[in-house]
C-alpha cells in the first residue's frame, strides 16, 4: 500500500470545501459538499484558475487506484525475484502504461494554468517529468508482457530491461510521494479553513469538524500503523479520534433536530461515522493490549499478513466511507 494510504476514490482530498447541509436549519438552500475544491482565493479569474488547477491535481491522484509506489513495491517483491532466478519466465506483470501517459498529460494541463499553487506545482512538474522517462520503458514492457514475449525468449528481454525500468519506476514513486504530500497539505489547509470559518454550534460547524478532525486522525493513523507499538503515535491517534467523536456527537444532535422531510428523518450518515469511530477505538484497544506485538498464528500466519495490515485496511475503508458520504446529499 501507499504507506497504508491506499484510500478509495476521492477520499485523499475529498470534501475540501464544506458548506452547510443536512441538519442545518439556518441554511436550507446551501448545496451539498463536493469532491471538487472551492478554496478561498483572489476574486475573479484567478480564483477560477486555482479551482480548475487544484481539481486537475485531485483528478490525477483519484484516478491512480494503484499508486506507482504500490506498483514499485509489487514489482520489487513479485517480479524481481523471478527475473533474478535462472528459470525460464512464465509470467510477467507490469503497471498499466495508460496510467503513466494519462497522468503526465493531466499534470501538464494543470501546469499550463497560470494561477500558482506553491504547495503542489513543483512536485507536480517533477512527477510529470519522471513519468515521461518511465513511459517508453513501461510501454515496451507492457507490450512484451501482454504478448507473452517471455515465453519466446524465456524472459531475456525483461531481465535486460529490468534495471532501467526499476530505476525509472523508483523515481516516479518518489515523485508521486512528494506530489501526494503537497496535495495533502493543500487539502488540510482548505478543510481547516472551512472548519474555522463555520458558525459555531451549527450543523455546518460539526460537519466541517468531522472532516477536518477525521483527516487529522487519518494522518495520525498512518503514523500509528507504521509504528503500532509507539506510545506517542498511539496517544496522538487517540487524541484526534476524541475530536472526531466530539464533532460526531454535535452533528448527530443537529441532524436529529431537523424536522422529518417526506416522512423521513435525517440520519446524517451516522452509521458510517459510528463504524469509523468504533473500529478506530478497537485499534486503540488492540494496541494497548499488545495485539500488534504478537506473532501471528493460524490463518493470519498462513496468509503471511500481520494484524496491523488488516487493521489499516479496515480503517482506510471506514475512513473512505465516512468522508466520501459528505460528497453527496445525506437527506
Amino acid at each position: 500500500m501507499k504507506n497504508y494510504q491506499a484510500l478509495l476514490g476521492a477520499t485523499l482530498v475529498a470534501v475540501s470545501a464544506l458548506i452547510a447541509g443536512c441538519g442545518d436549519k439556518a441554511d436550507k438552500t446551501a448545496p451539498p459538499a463536493s469532491a471538487e475544491a472551492k478554496p478561498a482565493a483572489p476574486a475573479g479569474n484567478d480564483q477560477q484558475q486555482l479551482v480548475e488547477k487544484y481539481n486537475l491535481y485531485v483528478d490525477v491522484s483519484n484516478n491512480l487506484r494503484t499508486s506507482f509506489q504500490e506498483a514499485r513495491e509489487s514489482y520489487v517483491t513479485g517480479q524481481v525475484p523471478l527475473l533474478q532466478a535462472k528459470a525460464p519466465l512464465t509470467s510477467l506483470r507490469i503497471q498499466n502504461d495508460i496510467l503513466v501517459d494519462r497522468s503526465a498529460k493531466k499534470l501538464d494541463a494543470a501546469a499550463a494554468i497560470a494561477a500558482p499553487l506553491p504547495e503542489i506545482d513543483e512536485s507536480a512538474k517533477a512527477f510529470s517529468a519522471a513519468l515521461k522517462v518511465l513511459s517508453p520503458l513501461s510501454r515496451e514492457l507492457n507490450d512484451y508482457a501482454n504478448s507473452k514475449g517471455y515465453l519466446a525468449d524465456n524472459g531475456d528481454k525483461a531481465r535486460q530491461m529490468s534495471a532501467d525500468y526499476l530505476a525509472a519506476l523508483t523515481t516516479v514513486a518518489q515523485a508521486e510521494a512528494a506530489f501526494d504530500k503537497g496535495l495533502s497539505a493543500r487539502d488540510r489547509a482548505l478543510t481547516r479553513e472551512a472548519f474555522e470559518k463555520a458558525p459555531k454550534d451549527t450543523a455546518a460547524y460539526y460537519r466541517a469538524g468531522l472532516i477536518y478532525h477525521g483527516k487529522l486522525n487519518h494522518a495520525d493513523a498512518m503514523a500509528l500503523f507504521a509504528a503500532p507499538n509507539d506510545p506517542q503515535a498511539l496517544a496522538a491517534f487517540e487524541a484526534s479520534l476524541a475530536l472526531v467523536a466530539d464533532s460526531a456527537a454535535g452533528w448527530s444532535k443537529k441532524t436529529a433536530e431537523q424536522p422529518p422531510q417526506n416522512g423521513k428523518s435525517c440520519s446524517g450518515g451516522m452509521l458510517q461515522i459510528n463504524e469509523f469511530i468504533g473500529q478506530s477505538r478497537s485499534v486503540i484497544k488492540d494496541a494497548k493490549d499488545g495485539v500488534f506485538k504478537r506473532k501471528e498464528s493460524g490463518a493470519m500466519a498462513r496468509m503471511g499478513r500481520p494484524a496491523i495490515v488488516d487493521a489499516a485496511n479496515r480503517y482506510n475503508q471506514n475512513f473512505a466511507n465516512m468522508i466520501g458520504q459528505f460528497n453527496r446529499p445525506l437527506c
